[in-house]
C-alpha cells in the first residue's frame, strides 16, 4: 500500500507542483483546495501526511492543524506546513499549531522529499512502537492472570499439608520423627507465606491492597506471630523476643500481622546461631512505630531501597525471591505509612515501619 499525502493549497499552480513531484517519487497524493474541505476528507480517509499552505481564504492552514489535533484519532497525523512567510512570522504559529516541520516557498524538490520521507518513516515508527507497547502489556496482564492461576491453585494443597502436619504433630509419635514434622510445619509455612505474598503482589499491580482498618491489640498479634515462627526459629537457633510499648493500633490486623511476620521470618533467615530477632512496638502522638531487629550481616551499601523491590533479596548468595519486604512496602504504604532499614552496630539490621495514627 502506497503512503497517501494529502496536499492543501488554494493556489492551483502550488498544488501542481507539490503533487507533480510526489507523485513522482511514488506517493498516492490527493490536493484539496481549502482547509474545510481538507477536514473533510482526512475525517473520512486515511492519510499518514498532511502538505499544508499556511495563507489560504477561509480558514487558514494554522486554524486546520488546530483542529487537527483536537481529533484523538488525528492527534498524530503528520503536518508539514508550506509557507512564503518569514521564519519570524511562521515559526511560533507552527509550533503553536500543533505542526511537525516547515518548510519555505519556494521550495527544492529535493528538500520536499527528503522531509516528507522523514516524517513518514517518524510515524510509520511510532506506529510500530506503540502496537509493540500494547503487545507487551497485553502479554504481561496474561502472564499475571496465569500467575493468578497457578498461585491460586496452591493455595489448596499447601492448606492440606499443613493440616496434615498438624495431625500428625497432635500424635504420640517414634524417634526424631517429631522433628521431622515441625520441619514440615516450617517448610509449608513458607510456601503458604509465599503464596499470599505472590497474591497480593499481583492484585496490588491492579488495584493496591485492600485496607479494613478496626482497632488490634498489638501484644497478641505480636504473640500469633512470634508463635507461628517458633519453629523456624528453632531451626535455625534463633530466639524471638518482643517489647511493646504500646497495645493499641487502628489498622488492618490482617495486612499487619503479615508484615511484622514476614519481616520476623526476614530476620530469623538472615541471623546466626544462638542470637536474638526483636520486635518492638512504640508510639508517639501521632503514629506508632514498629522495629524488628537481627544480629545478622545487615543490608549491603546501597541496597537499602533496592531491597524492597520484587526479586531483589538482602543476600544474595542464599537465593530468595524478595517478595516478603515488597509486601511489607505494600502494606505500610496502603496505610500511608512508610518503612525503611537502618544498619545495626556493628552488625545487624532494623527494619523500621511508621505507621500514621491520625
Amino acid at each position: 500500500m502506497k503512503d497517501r499525502v494529502l496536499v492543501v493549497d488554494d493556489s492551483p499552480q502550488n498544488r501542481m507542483v507539490a503533487v507533480g513531484h510526489l507523485e513522482a517519487a511514488g506517493y498516492e497524493v490527493v490536493a484539496a483546495s481549502s482547509g474545510e474541505e481538507a477536514l473533510a476528507y482526512v475525517r473520512a480517509n486515511r492519510v499518514d501526511l498532511v502538505v499544508l499552505d499556511v495563507l489560504m481564504p477561509g480558514m487558514g492552514g494554522f486554524e486546520v492543524c488546530k483542529r487537527l489535533r483536537a481529533i484523538p484519532a488525528l492527534s498524530d497525523l503528520p503536518v508539514m506546513f508550506m509557507t512564503a512567510l518569514g521564519d519570524r512570522e511562521a515559526t511560533q504559529p507552527a509550533l503553536d499549531a500543533g505542526a511537525d516541520d516547515l518548510l519555505p516557498k519556494p521550495f527544492q524538490r529535493a528538500e520536499l522529499l527528503l522531509r516528507v520521507r522523514a516524517l513518514i518513516r517518524q510515524r510509520r515508527q511510532a506506529v510500530e512502537l506503540a502496537a509493540q507497547n500494547d503487545q507487551l502489556r497485553k502479554l504481561e496482564q496474561d502472564k499475571r492472570r496465569m500467575q493468578q492461576l497457578i498461585v491460586h491453585d496452591l493455595k489448596g494443597p499447601a492448606t492440606a499439608l499443613y493440616a496434615n502436619a498438624e495431625l500428625l504433630r497432635a500424635r504420640s509419635l517414634p524417634g526424631d520423627t517429631p522433628e521431622i514434622v515441625e520441619d514440615i510445619m516450617v517448610a509449608v509455612g513458607n510456601l503458604d507465606r509465599t503464596v499470599r505474598n505472590l497474591l497480593d503482589l499481583s492484585r496490588a499491580e491492579d488495584v493496591g491492597l485492600s485496607v479494613q482498618v478496626e482497632p488490634l491489640d498489638i501484644t497478641a498479634m505480636t504473640a500469633e506471630v512470634i508463635t507461628s515462627l517458633r519453629g523456624l526459629g528453632k531451626l535455625h537457633d534463633v530466639t524471638i523476643v518482643s517489647s511493646i510499648q504500646t497495645n493499641t493500633l487502628m489498622a488492618d490486623r490482617e495486612l499487619i500481622r503479615r508484615m511484622l511476620q514476614n519481616l520476623v521470618h526476614n530476620a530469623i533467615k538472615h541471623s546466626p546461631g544462638d542470637s536474638e530477632v526483636v520486635i518492638e512496638a512504640t508510639r508517639d502522638a501521632h503514629s506508632v512505630m514498629f522495629r524488628v531487629s537481627d544480629q545478622g550481616p545487615g543490608v549491603p551499601d546501597g541496597d537499602d531501597d533496592k531491597i524492597f523491590e520484587a526479586y531483589v533479596t538482602r543476600d544474595r548468595p542464599n537465593g530468595g525471591h524478595g517478595l516478603g519486604l515488597v509486601f511489607c512496602r505494600l502494606a505500610a504504604e496502603a496505610h500511608r505509612g512508610r518503612i525503611w532499614v537502618e544498619r545495626g552496630q556493628p552488625s545487624g539490621a532494623t527494619f523500621c515501619v511508621h505507621l500514621p495514627q491520625s
